[in-house]
């Protein structure tokens, strides 16, 4: 009988350590990087980004703040995410997540954002 007792609880401890966080609300920064194409929204005051995809559900939250005049995504957009991690935490990496709303939005434009970092 140890086996299959044995057995259940590793696969308990194995589903929980893989299993995505809560959604949670953070201050970040949204920016499409148009060279590569990544989207990713980083959490203001850490080192930890996530990254987003063009066409879910991030997308559709986001897309009327990202882009400009003419349509192209180039804007960066601050402001207060919902934020549902889709994967575990990796070190390093950019953790897959959506973005569920946005709330209290501050838009700039890719020259304002880059005035701003030369200060």
């Amino acid at each position: 009988m140890r086996i299959p007792s044995t057995l259940a609880t590793l696969l308990l401890i194995t589903s929980y350590a893989f299993a995505t966080e809560p959604c949670q609300r953070i201050r970040g920064r949204a920016i499409l990087y148009l060279g590569d194409g990544q989207f990713r929204l980083w959490h203001v005051g850490t080192h930890h980004e996530f990254a987003l995809g063009e066409n879910d559900e991030s997308w559709n939250v986001l897309a009327k703040y990202m882009k400009d005049a003419n349509g192209v995504a180039t804007n960066v957009v601050f402001g207060d995410f919902l934020v549902c991690p889709t994967a575990p935490l990796v070190k390093g990496a950019a953790q897959p997540a959506v973005v569920k709303s946005l709330s209290h939005p501050i838009v700039l434009t890719q020259e304002e954002w880059a005035a701003m970092q030369k200060r």
